[in-house]
């Protein structure tokens, strides 16, 4: 029952509104039709002065051209009088007729000066009456547009008027009961809205307590140094962070220069082991030996991951791959063996100062073993020129310390023997003695 009493009370306030709205408009109306009665006859003069200002604008424009060359020209006697003074003064001993003459074309001069300023005296007068109705129709220009904004500022209230004539219309609309429930359901709405406003300024109000609560506890002993300790905390623990971080992109970066570098190394073993291979093995079934890599990831982060590479020796026969492990003889297993220690030693080891080798010839057949023999005193050529090269060859096969013999590098071996008390020593030999059968 309040909204509808509040709701006639504001529809009765519009009406009394429009009507004085109304009132109002019909007592500009009056004063417009005035007003434009009074602005007609300022705008028709307003024409006639800017017509007889711009005529105005040509005749002092006219007379300044004429006073400037009045002016020039009265600037040129007056210079010929000065010319004509000058030779007066020079022939004034020799001619006395001509100085009368000259005496009166220089008054008859002066009188023309006169006669021209008195002139330009009259102009100037003439200017300044001209500057002065200028002036004035300047001010009668700015009164006529003072009274084109009256105008506009009427043409303005008469769109007010329109405005407030379509709202009347609206008004009378029979849609109106429509807007009244619809302002009661805004009105409704503020109410609930106003109440959980309250409700949230009470809880804000709590907060602020506890706020207040808490900066008091701040200001204890107990928290005294709390924001310095947690700023010291914070910084040690960005600092670790960061730190860690950059750990971490180190260690992925040194173990990617690692795996290059192995990758690398692992490209000169296998470039060595089959140059070797080619050389020493003397079989038609295997073209050539090579050591591959597979690489397992390991579990965790970028920096904790551990690569596990696992090795694996393959022979190669055209394009098949296989395994050596479960695919070969017990000597070629043997002769690879040694193969790879040879290209270990050769990629590794360039200061490599002894090479030991334990029974090579071990399970493999005269070929190989002449061309191990071979590949052994090629090697040692290789060598030769390092001060601190020693190959150290540790066997029983007398045959093979034959082989190597015939190099020209090698021009003794050491035999071990036991004597009677099976105590062992070790004898100086020569090679030749194997050469000629003296084993």
């Amino acid at each position: 029952a309040v909204v509808s009493t509040q709701s006639t009370g504001g529809l009765k306030g519009l009406e009394d509104k429009r009507l004085e709205k109304a009132t109002e408009m019909s007592t500009i109306n009056e004063g417009e039709r005035a007003m434009e009665e009074a602005v007609r006859k300022p705008k028709e003069e307003l024409e006639i002065v800017e017509v007889e200002l711009v005529q105005l604008r040509e005749r002092v424009g006219s007379h300044q051209k004429k006073i400037t060359r009045l002016l020039h020209s009265l600037g040129n006697d007056v210079e010929n009088c000065r010319k004509y003074a000058n030779k007066l003064s020079e022939r004034k001993g020799s001619a006395g007729s001509d100085l009368s003459e000259l005496t009166g074309r220089i008054e008859t001069c002066q009188e023309e000066y006169q006669h021209l300023k008195m002139k330009k005296k009259t102009l100037e007068n003439e200017l300044m009456q001209l500057k002065g109705e200028l002036s004035s129709s300047e001010s009668r220009k700015a009164a006529l547009k003072q009274c084109i904004k009256i105008r506009e500022f009427e043409r303005k209230m008469q769109k007010l008027q329109e405005d407030i004539t379509d709202l009347d219309v609206k008004l009378e609309d029979p849609e109106l009961s429509s807007v009244r429930q619809t302002a009661l359901e805004i009105q409704r709405q503020i109410g609930q809205k106003s109440q959980v406003k309250a409700e949230k300024l009470g809880r804000n109000r709590g907060f602020q307590e506890e706020i207040s609560r808490l900066k008091r506890d701040l200001g204890s002993d107990m928290f005294k140094d709390a924001e310095r300790a947690y700023h010291n905390h914070r910084i040690k623990c960005t600092v670790g962070m960061q730190t860690q971080k950059d750990l971490d992109n180190y260690i992925v970066a040194y173990r990617r220069a690692v795996m290059r570098c192995h990758a690398d190394k692992m490209e000169k073993i296998n470039r060595c082991l089959r140059d070797l291979w080619v050389t020493v093995y003397r079989g038609g079934d295997i073209d050539y030996i090579e050591i591959r890599t597979d690489e397992d990831d390991g579990e965790g982060g970028a920096a904790k991951k551990r690569k596990t590479v696992n090795y694996r020796v393959v022979m190669q026969k055209g394009d098949v791959s296989v395994d050596m492990r479960q695919h070969s003889s017990a000597g070629q297993r043997v002769l690879a063996a040694l193969l790879i220690r040879l290209a270990l030693a050769e990629v590794f080891c360039n200061n490599c100062g002894i090479i030991t080798l334990d029974e090579p010839t071990t399970n493999l057949d005269k070929e190989n073993v002449q061309s191990l023999a071979m590949a052994l005193s090629s090697f040692i050529k290789q060598r030769h020129g390092s001060g601190n090269f020693q190959l150290i060859v540790i066997t029983h096969d007398e045959d093979f310390v034959e082989l190597l013999g015939r190099s020209e590098f090698i021009d003794y071996y050491f035999k071990v023997q036991r004597d009677s008390n099976n105590h062992s020593f070790l004898t100086r030999k020569s090679v030749l003695d194997l050469t000629h059968g003296n084993k």
